[in-house]
């Protein structure tokens, strides 16, 4: 819970709008400069040859160092807010952020793992009880396939129609789809074909909550709103799965795949990779079992030893928080005025 300032004299504490206004700019300007395709290796599809080939290979995946790190750093470490309740809050995002750049600096080192556990936390043994039992779903008839080019003019005809002026680029990723809210950027897989049911969710996960969200963010007085707030993640991919379900696209395939990330990231905290993958080959077929596994496993070098980037129970877990969030009277549409989570909503009515 945040706490006003403290302090006998508050004119000791507060700084004036002005100041408070410089420091969330700078705040954004070297939220700017982090680089999360540091913890994307560049040679997925060598190893994924490899251990296709054989079930027992563990990858040894490949990094590029992120640039900048000691100065984004430093730059962070010298920001200054006050115990306002908008101070106290800049200061929490700005302590995330220096988590985040030590996780970056830990890729392929053993130190990766609970920098991770550090940022984003693990599932717990309620969390992977539920899920096991979604891996159990019966697979469903899934529609036609389209082809890349089709793929991409349905992100930009769907973009038009919200009214975001954004490109979509294809990339070769591990996820289907992310977006970056610096370049107003939509970055599609463009390994993967999509089909017309894929194409609508990630149209309501990627537009209809992360970008709706960001764009709205720039809208108001702070950029805090549109970078995101402290431990806003858990509420951003939560809401963007309980539209999927509330839109009728969370079909018992897309279930069991976040599931399977619940799963993937438990084990990979134990095990080697290969041991995760024929553990998930008994309820994906090879190419979704292997995209788990290097979902978790990503960040790690040596796949061969315990570790997961653990960030992908985060989905899961996020739906529940969104569906007690509604249960108990919450207004998702409090969680449209930038990237803030639940936690924050009645705070936000203090700082605008």
């Amino acid at each position: 819970m945040l706490k006003a300032c403290g302090y006998s004299n508050p004119g000791h504490c507060i700084l004036s709008k002005m100041n408070l206004t410089k420091a969330d700019r700078n705040l954004a300007f070297w939220f700017k400069k982090l680089s999360p395709s540091c913890t994307q290796p560049f040679n997925i599809e060598q190893e994924k040859k490899k251990i296709f080939a054989n079930k027992t290979y563990d990858p040894y995946f490949k990094y590029h160092k992120h640039p900048k790190v000691i100065q984004i750093k430093n730059a962070l470490k010298g920001l200054k807010t006050d115990y306002s309740i908008f101070g106290i809050l800049l200061n929490q995002k700005r302590y995330e952020l220096l988590k985040r750049l030590s996780m970056y600096e830990s890729v392929g080192t053993k130190l990766f793992t609970q920098r991770s556990i550090d940022l984003y936390g693990k599932p717990d043994k309620e969390l992977v009880k539920k899920a096991k039992k979604f891996l159990k779903l019966n697979k469903e008839d899934t529609s036609r396939e389209f082809n890349t080019i089709s793929s991409v003019k349905k992100f930009i005809d769907s973009l038009l129609k919200f009214g975001y002026n954004w490109k979509v680029v294809e990339k070769d990723m591990c996820v289907g789809a992310r977006f970056d809210s610096v370049s107003k950027t939509l970055f599609i897989n463009k390994n993967r074909k999509f089909t017309e049911n894929d194409l609508r969710r990630l149209i309501i996960h990627e537009i209809g909550t992360h970008i709706a969200r960001a764009e709205n963010g720039k809208k108001q007085k702070y950029r805090l709103f549109a970078i995101g707030f402290p431990n806003y993640l858990i509420t951003e991919e939560g809401l963007a799965v309980y539209n999927e379900e509330k839109a009728g696209l969370l079909t018992n395939d897309v279930l069991k795949n976040y599931a399977g990330r619940v799963i993937a990231v438990d084990l990979s905290l134990k095990n080697s990779f290969s041991t995760v993958y024929n553990e998930l080959l008994e309820f994906f077929d090879r190419n979704e079992a292997f995209n788990l596994c290097l979902r978790a496993k990503r960040g790690i070098s040596n796949t061969s030893k315990p570790g997961a980037y653990t960030k992908d129970y985060l989905y899961l877990k996020g739906k529940y928080i969104i569906e007690n969030f509604v249960k108990k009277g919450g207004n998702l549409q409090s969680l449209y005025i930038g990237k803030i989570g639940v936690q924050h909503v009645d705070l936000v009515k203090k700082i605008r």
